[in-house]
């Protein structure tokens, strides 16, 4: 089966075989890629990321999504070209065996997190801090019991490098692209004070979220898991142990998979 996280800025796709009932994650197309390029369909990007699984013959997938509607709308078109109907996961309140943080109004939380919650407490089965370092910074805690505890919401790298050259009149252009990353250090150029303040923002956040996790969970054991392109650089910069996990979301929408219809 097809899983399809339709994020920010890109969509990634996986694919389960529910034989073995392993997940390969297959690749990622960003948005852009296809919303200004319309000498290429997205139909055929998708069938150049999952070439090889005949997705021809597949009737559904499932997935979730933070997306633009009209990021939606030409994906859900291309896979209905390829005879793919897509059933969207929304979050819940529970749900295998997780408990929705927010308690007053549970679809407010991002399915992608609620999703990476799930496969978390699936993958882990104890206290976790999970960081997911995307378009945005996401910190959430969960308990070993499937409590999630409330989380955190950071600008990502690329979020404030943009913020920066829109809200200013000479720090346009910089991208993640043009940034070496070596370590916190002070900057010695704007260029770099730009790109090191940044970098500590993203880190201090994780390491402020570190310090409170003994509070949220009773001073017991508890793992930091992280995933997303930016987290394990994030962290290894902190010189935190962590466990690291790039299908924690896509192990969420495996564990949809088996009630389509409920």
């Amino acid at each position: 089966m097809l899983l399809i996280d339709a994020g920010n800025t890109r969509s990634k796709f996986a694919w389960w075989d529910a034989d073995t009932d392993k997940i390969e994650i297959l690749g990622a197309i960003p948005h852009q890629s296809w919303l200004n390029d319309l000498s290429q369909p997205l139909k055929d990007l998708l069938l150049e990321v999952v070439s090889g699984r005949q997705i021809e013959r597949e009737q559904h997938a499932i997935g979730c999504s933070v997306a633009a509607v009209q990021v939606m709308d030409t994906l859900n078109n291309s896979l209905a070209e390829l005879g793919i109907k897509v059933f969207w996961q929304k979050t819940r309140a529970q749900q295998a065996g997780v408990t929705n943080g927010y308690t007053k109004e549970p679809e407010r939380l991002g399915s992608d997190r609620w999703m990476a919650l799930l496969g978390c407490h699936e993958q882990v089965k104890q206290n976790a801090l999970i960081v997911d370092a995307g378009t945005a910074l996401t910190i959430d805690w969960l308990t070993a019991d499937g409590r999630h505890l409330g989380g955190w919401i950071v600008p990502g790298r690329q979020l404030m490098l943009n913020a920066l050259g829109q809200g200013t009149a000479n720090l346009k252009g910089i991208t993640v692209n043009d940034i070496e990353r070596d370590g916190l250090a002070a900057g010695l150029d704007t260029f770099d004070g730009i790109t090191q303040g940044a970098e500590a923002a993203l880190t201090g956040a994780i390491a402020q979220a570190i310090q409170l996790s003994g509070r949220y969970f009773s001073d017991q054991p508890f793992d930091v898991v992280v995933t997303g392109g930016d987290g394990e650089h994030l962290m290894r910069t902190l010189s935190v142990e962590f466990c690291r996990y790039d299908d924690l979301l896509f192990k969420g929408l495996r564990l949809c998979a088996d009630n389509l219809n409920s």
